[in-house]
């Protein structure tokens, strides 16, 4: 059958974390067959707001993914439709903080928004941690399933790297994000600087903009300006980040960010086959596997992103391991992979899915998270 399903959300251009994983759901999604209409919520005209009102009564299919303040105004509007029969509807809840956003509400309008999302067939966090979290809230309500962030991964690995990493050439390593105190930039810089002083040989290289108006802004190219080693870009295009990380060793997420979800960064490093140096915060640690992607640290300690960067340009064998893995952990993080597991949910939760475009062989996921 053909079907066409609304969706609501950010959608790049321009250029935002969320916007970009939807962008590639929505890739995904036609390629198999399902036909999208996308009202992209990072457009705020007036007609933006008279598209969602007009047309969310207009379809029997609905995909919301959404942040705070986007998702709790259009889910109520949805949620009378979607308990009719034979109208589907499913969530895709951007960032890191929606189980705690619920459980923060005050108690009548935490079981109005509790009753609201159940309308839903399914809801589909980014990570298995914020899965648990919502299937306690919502127990059997609702069908909850992990469906992480994805990117396009190059079909071979590293083929920009120059050459694997040796004992006689630096280490290499990339920052690629929002330029923000809260991304732990100055624990990264003090790191360097530290490694760079003990006598090891290690080059830094950060790309990234500022926020308008941001005071960090002077501070922190003030800070680069001191350190031998360390290049800053400015802002990169997206299309050219896995190209640019696939000539560097590793990739460097100090983040501390208080609502950081599943960062897309990690997985364009991974698809780079940079293992990412990166702190055990919020989710970070159900993405990088430590020791075999990647490394972990706890947030704020300088003295162990130290010993890491050290111990990578003295482990030039293990480097290579761990880029080699990280290029295998990339294949989880696919359009194709992670539109097969969506797929794969919708039918389980009773969608009426178009006959996929997909051959049988790639529309097969894993066991549910």
């Amino acid at each position: 059958m053909s079907k066409q399903a609304l969706a609501i959300g950010p959608h790049a251009p321009p250029i935002t974390g969320p916007g970009l994983k939807n962008k590639y759901i929505h890739a995904g999604l036609e390629h198999r067959g399902l036909e999208i209409d996308w009202i992209n919520t990072l457009k705020t005209t007036p007609q933006t707001v008279v598209d969602i009102v007009r047309k969310t009564m207009g379809y029997d299919a609905y995909i919301l993914s959404a942040s705070t303040k986007v998702r709790l105004f259009i889910a109520p509007l949805l949620a009378s439709k979607l308990r009719f029969p034979d109208v589907e509807g499913a969530l895709f809840p951007a960032g890191g903080e929606f189980a705690a956003e619920l459980e923060s509400l005050p108690t009548p309008l935490r079981t109005f928004y509790l009753r609201t999302f159940a309308a839903f067939d399914g809801i589909y966090p980014q990570t298995d941690e914020l899965t648990a979290d919502l299937r306690t809230l919502f127990a059997d309500s609702v069908q909850i399933r992990t469906v992480p962030n994805l990117r396009p991964i190059p079909k071979s690995p590293s083929v920009c790297r120059d050459q694997p990493v040796t004992a006689s050439s630096p280490l290499t390593l990339a920052y690629v994000g929002r330029i923000k105190e809260s991304k732990g930039l100055d624990d990264l810089l003090a790191a360097f600087e530290r490694a760079r002083n003990a006598g090891t040989d290690v080059e830094l290289d950060i790309y990234g903009h500022f926020l308008s108006g941001d005071s960090y802004r002077e501070q922190f190219l003030d800070s680069c300006s001191k350190l031998p080693g360390l290049r800053f870009h400015g802002r990169i295009r997206n299309v050219d980040v896995i190209p640019e990380l696939q000539q560097f060793d590793a990739f460097v997420f100090p983040t501390v960010y208080p609502g950081e979800g599943f960062p897309g960064a990690l997985v364009e490093a991974f698809a780079a086959s940079c293992p990412v140096i990166g702190t055990d915060w919020n989710f970070n640690g159900d993405i990088i596997t430590d020791g075999v992607d990647g490394l972990l640290y706890e947030p704020h300690d300088v003295a162990t992103l130290t010993d890491h960067i050290q111990w990578l340009a003295s482990h030039p064998r293990r480097v290579s391991e761990l880029q080699q893995q990280a290029y295998r952990t990339a294949q989880e993080y696919s359009i194709e992979h992670v539109t097969s597991m969506i797929i794969r949910y919708l039918d389980e939760a009773g969608w009426n899915l178009p006959a996929m475009t997909a051959p049988p062989s790639e529309v097969a996921a894993p066991s549910p998270r």
